[in-house]
């Protein structure tokens, strides 16, 4: 295909562009698109992975908590925090769903905590002591009031999630969070203005029953602390016992190769070329010498080879350091 046009071409694309079936470059004006300065949306770039760690130990230790206060089979997970603004917040406040209000301490604000329908009643059974509680009941169509003895249990009940948050945050953000009120009303709700930013986190409930509820904090919360949101975790800062534990279990399975040299030749390539089959090679050991173990090419170990059960083995005698010379074949 040719790279230019030819005389016909171009007299066919002259009068498209007259003719107003085509723009011309100078029709194509860029669009001009207000900003307002004074605006308080906020642009947050990249993730915040010591946020996510937080809410994973929160989520640990709720789940502990809820398991032992309700005698229950239960896990809690936590997913990926998300930025939005607070009136997107705003819309998941409707009924069925509860809404509970955090105070996060002296000097830190409010904070909102959503039960979606169907997990109030769920903990409130498991609670009481119904171990019939069912995953399948289909979630209420409105929002019922709470009676006093309801909403104490259920301030009970997420006091285990508060003391998780507190623990959690302890080394980013002094958080002192308490359960001050459940809000009918989604208007009464409004911690925040409608275009304040807000991060919402999910944590998920699974085992005996099923359910979600969702922290969302104002930004200007955690923005102090902005700089160790964005950081990686620190491992033994942001971690509890079990993800310790199931790391190490993890790094246990890890498959490394564990090679015991025989010994080693230095040869020159003219030898190595007239090698037939029968020829011998003397190695720089004896039967008596001890065997060096690598693993993953790095000197390790050291032992004497035997048999066992019919099979080769060698016998772990001592360490041996990672300084020892090493002979290399040519």
């Amino acid at each position: 295909m040719p790279e230019t046009l030819n005389s016909e071409e171009v007299n066919a694309l002259m009068s498209a562009i007259e003719d107003g079936r085509v723009e011309s470059q100078a029709e194509r004006q860029p669009q001009i698109v207000p900003y307002d300065l004074t605006s308080q949306d906020r642009v947050i770039r990249g993730q915040m992975p010591t946020l996510d760690a937080i809410h994973e130990s929160l989520a640990s230790s709720f789940s502990t908590g809820l398991s032992g206060r309700t005698r229950l089979s239960l896990e809690v997970s936590s997913s990926p925090a998300a930025l939005l603004k607070f009136a997107d917040v705003h819309a998941l406040l409707s009924p069925p769903a509860l809404v509970a209000i955090l105070a996060l301490g002296p000097g830190h604000g409010q904070a909102i905590l959503i039960l979606e329908p169907g997990l109030v009643d769920s903990l409130l059974a498991a609670a009481l002591g119904d171990r019939k509680v069912s995953v399948d009941d289909a979630p209420p169509a409105d929002r019922r009031e709470l009676t006093a003895v309801e909403r104490a249990v259920l301030k009970r009940l997420l006091t285990l999630f508060t003391e998780g948050m507190e623990k959690a945050w302890a080394l980013v953000l002094p958080f002192k969070p308490e359960v001050i009120r459940f809000e009918t009303d989604p208007r009464l709700a409004y911690i925040a203005p409608a275009n304040e930013a807000a991060i919402l986190s999910g944590f998920e409930i699974s085992g005996a029953f099923t359910g979600r509820l969702q922290l969302a904090l104002p930004y200007s919360v955690v923005e102090p602390a902005r700089k160790q949101l964005v950081a990686s975790p620190r491992m033994g800062s942001m971690t509890d016992a079990r993800f310790a534990n199931n790391l190490a279990n993890e790094l246990k399975q890890c498959k490394v190769e564990l090679r015991a040299v025989l010994g080693q030749a230095e040869v020159p390539v003219q030898r190595i070329l007239e090698l037939e089959v029968g020829d011998v090679l003397t190695l720089d050991t004896s039967e008596s010498s001890a065997l060096s173990v690598f693993v993953e090419g790095r000197l390790k170990l050291s032992g004497r080879p035997t048999v066992s059960s019919g099979a080769l083995a060698l016998v772990i005698e001592q360490g041996a350091t990672n300084e020892a010379p090493r002979k290399k074949a040519s």
